[in-house]
């Protein structure tokens, strides 16, 4: 028997195998890189574009959740990759991101760093791509804040509220929204259109109801929901998608060649143009989230503890409230 210690994050943990490294490499080469590329060709060329922003979006979220996981164990657990990946949660997944964009020197890792930066990550990810030279060097850098900026939308809340949206019984509504404000003429009655200024508009985005505590007391089981939207462009989630895929793929590849594979074997992909690595964040949609919600003066008759919801919950039970 063989075995491997490895951290998720901070938490350590152990795998026993009779192969690890055959186990490790029957997983990694079981990664389809092109999967994610598949999904932003077959929704860009849809006829049903609603639909297909709403699962171009997916894809997007669930390719994020993909790179962010590997790059994990490609840092912590490149051997056992698989095992990684099974015990990191998504809690512990966004921690892990977090501490990185922290400069996140107090995080273990098998790789050759002090500090486990994008920069360094990135560095380890192309070390076998093209070295010593000049487009090297640039991929390194380019794919380093690439990650950086992916982090970011990796860690808002308002997407990971979205991503569960969808995922969860499509709980959302397709369609972006627009803002404007001008000054009324007459208490309550909105100015004309052409007196408006516009400050945000998208035809595509989510509407989605969260749900928020009532009071912030421990234990608390009362909730009030909010409606919250967000406005993204179609076009820059299909390109963020596509260097996501990408990424993806480099990360794949660079586990591949720590565990054994040749160099030769393994492909390493990159945009043509180094403006490609920021182009997503050109369309822009102005206001890009708002949230709507009526005023709602709470008291502590509002307020519920789980004894007193379970007392509640018994007496319907023998009351028997629908028949």
């Amino acid at each position: 028997m063989q075995n491997s210690v490895f951290v998720v994050n901070k938490e350590p943990y152990c795998i026993w195998e009779v192969d690890v490294s055959e186990r490790n490499m029957g997983f990694l080469n079981g990664i389809d890189p092109g999967y994610f590329s598949y999904l932003a060709e077959i929704n860009l060329n849809s006829d049903d574009e609603g639909r297909a922003a709403i699962a171009l979006r997916a894809a997007f979220h669930h390719a994020l959740e993909t790179l962010f996981s590997l790059i994990g164990a490609y840092v912590q657990a490149p051997d056992c990759t698989y095992a990684w990946i099974a015990k990191c949660s998504n809690n512990q997944l966004r921690n892990f991101v977090n501490n990185v964009n922290k400069d996140g020197g107090s995080l273990f890792t098998k790789l050759n760093i002090d500090n486990v930066t994008w920069g360094a990550i990135s560095r380890c990810v192309f070390a076998s791509y093209l070295p010593g030279t000049k487009k090297n060097e640039r991929s390194v850098s380019l794919f380093a804040e690439l990650w950086s900026r992916l982090a970011y939308e990796f860690l808002n809340n308002a997407h990971i509220d979205e991503y569960n949206s969808i995922k969860h019984g499509f709980r959302i509504r397709s369609g972006g929204f627009s803002l404007a404000f001008g000054l009324e003429h007459e208490y309550g009655i909105p100015p004309p259109q052409d007196e408006l200024t516009h400050i945000g508009h998208s035809e595509h985005g989510t509407t989605i109801i969260k749900l928020e505590a009532i009071s912030s007391n421990q234990g608390e089981r009362s909730y009030r929901s909010r409606q919250q939207s967000l406005n993204w462009r179609f076009e820059k989630t299909a390109l963020l998608l596509q260097l996501v895929s990408m990424s993806i793929n480099n990360v794949t590849s660079a586990l591949k060649i720590l565990n054994g594979a040749e160099d030769g074997s393994c492909k390493f992909t990159r945009p043509l143009e180094d403006d490609d690595f920021t182009a997503p964040w050109k369309y822009s949609t102005g206001v890009i989230s708002s949230e709507i919600s009526c005023v709602i003066n709470t008291d502590e008759s509002m307020t519920t503890s789980k004894e007193q919801l379970k007392k509640h919950v018994d007496s319907c039970m023998k009351r028997k409230i629908y028949k």
